[in-house]
């Protein structure tokens, strides 16, 4: 029989309230812009290694890589969950994560639009409710959390939705795939 003793703080979570992820139709807008991505990339370098001395042959190679980098981050970050702790709220995957403890967080501010975790020193973290499916279900795990809460019966300011990427990301991905779908038929 053996043991292992783990000092304390080296980045072991304690057991889930709860974890969240990203909506459905916003991962599988992410798997769409990788596929449409990864196939107007391969029908463009086609194209292009048919006719390689056509005007914007040269562009047309490298927007393609460009395009299935906006959608590999778009899956990689819709992926991602949010796990709510009694020592904090976590932000991530399985292997690498962001985690804000309990101790660093002055309050949780829960807005009708989204919570905002002041820290006692540093930025705040916004998380966006259009970006998390049961939002509300997170918002009674921070209560059960032992963080304090404070309620605000009114839309998030305007400097915490800023940090909110759930709008950007999915226009990202929109133009990934008009772009790719583009770049293929220029090449035509």
């Amino acid at each position: 029989m053996s043991a292992v003793d783990l000092p304390p703080g080296i980045g072991l979570a304690g057991t889930p309230l709860g974890t969240f992820t990203a909506p459905l139709r916003s991962r599988r807008l992410a798997a769409l812009a990788l596929l449409v991505s990864l196939v107007g990339g391969a029908a463009t370098w086609y194209l292009v290694s048919r006719h390689p001395w056509r005007v914007g042959s040269r562009t047309a190679i490298v927007f393609p890589v460009a395009f299935v980098a906006f959608a590999l981050l778009g899956l990689a970050v819709r992926a991602a969950t949010v796990a709510v702790t009694r020592d904090g709220v976590r932000w991530g995957w399985t292997a690498f994560g962001f985690h804000q403890p309990a101790t660093k967080i002055a309050a949780a501010h829960v807005y009708r639009d989204g919570v905002a975790l002041e820290a006692r020193r540093g930025s705040w973290w916004f998380i966006a409710a259009r970006d998390w499916v049961r939002f509300d279900a997170l918002v009674r795990q921070l209560r059960r959390s032992d963080l304090r809460i404070v309620d605000h019966d009114r839309r998030a300011p305007v400097r915490a939705r800023l940090q909110s990427y759930g709008r950007f990301l999915d226009g990202l991905l929109v133009f990934s795939i008009l772009g790719s779908v583009g770049v293929t038929l220029w090449q035509l």
